[in-house]
């Protein structure tokens, strides 16, 4: 097995054990909120363990959903682009730091809770514990496998790495080649450059947007749930602090896991920027950047 394998095998497998910890620390919140030990509430609850499994279902489908789509795009036999490696590393670090708090925080819950810990909550959470622990073990290697790649990661253009609109588009035409949904996923990615009104244009204006819809949404969701709101301003407040919580996992999805790349320079013949046209509905992903930051 060549180096590069050994490169390409190491990050898939992080990202795979990343995922399965978040899965059954994901279960074992919805087992600790089954038992009333926790409770999902306003971030800014009064109890802290209630607050922060909030904030982690709230966060952790927003660091989880990059991470599977980076492995289902580059699966197989395929090389790993470094960029998708390196967001693959990224998101399964800060995955599982989210995890861990969660994980700590259902625990803690259990242990004050009058009714005991129940045995499936106990299995469930010993086995979310020895998962994560794998998987950060598999995703520090991989890290350190990926460290000279990465390091000169740096010099590519920021239009040029790929964010988690390509990858759906290139994962899109390497699933249905040619279908509708192929075509319509590479038509808003080459969309997403030249839209004035476009998150790779504007990506914290996209972010403060998504952040108060989220916290809207959810608003009315808990108004439904619980009952109307009291008044205007609770129910603002709510909103706000949840919006806070989203927005602040968006930014880290922004500025740290790929979440979004900046917007292609345009010319006259159309888009220039060596990734505009990844997505173009052939599945050119991996022959785009197959040599490059290929791990010597």
């Amino acid at each position: 097995m060549t180096v590069a394998e050994t490169a390409m095998r190491a990050v898939r497998r992080a990202g795979v054990a990343t995922l399965a910890a978040e899965a059954l620390v994901g279960v074992f919140c919805v087992v600790a909120t089954r038992t009333h030990a926790v409770r999902i509430t306003s971030p800014c609850g009064s109890d802290l363990d209630d607050a922060v499994v909030t904030c982690t279902i709230l966060v952790l489908p927003l660091l989880a959903v990059p991470t599977g789509v980076r492995l289902l795009a580059h699966r197989g036999s395929a090389f790993v682009p470094a960029e998708a490696a390196r967001a693959v590393v990224a998101g399964s670090l800060t995955g599982l730091a989210v995890t861990a708090a969660a994980l700590l925080a259902c625990a803690d819950a259990l242990a004050r809770s009058t009714a005991g810990v129940p045995p499936p909550a106990r299995g469930l959470g010993l086995a979310g514990a020895a998962a994560a622990v794998v998987a950060t073990a598999m995703t520090v290697r991989a890290g350190d496998t990926w460290r000279p790649v990465l390091a000169r990661r740096d010099h590519m253009p920021a239009a040029a790495r790929p964010d988690l609109a390509d990858e759906l588009a290139s994962l899109a035409a390497s699933w249905l080649p040619g279908s509708l949904l192929a075509r319509t996923a590479a038509w808003l990615d080459r969309g997403l450059d030249v839209w004035r009104v476009s998150p790779r244009r504007h990506p914290w204006a996209a972010v403060v947007a998504a952040a108060w819809s989220g916290g809207l949404l959810l608003a009315q969701w808990h108004a439904a749930r619980e009952g109307p709101w009291s008044g205007l301003r609770p129910a603002l407040v709510f909103a706000g602090t949840v919006a806070a919580v989203i927005g602040g996992g968006l930014a880290v999805g922004v500025a740290w896991l790929g979440l979004l790349r900046r917007a292609a320079q345009q010319t006259s013949d159309g888009p220039s920027a060596p990734g505009s046209g990844r997505a173009s509905g052939r599945g050119s992903t991996r022959g785009s950047r197959r040599g490059a930051g290929r791990p010597a």
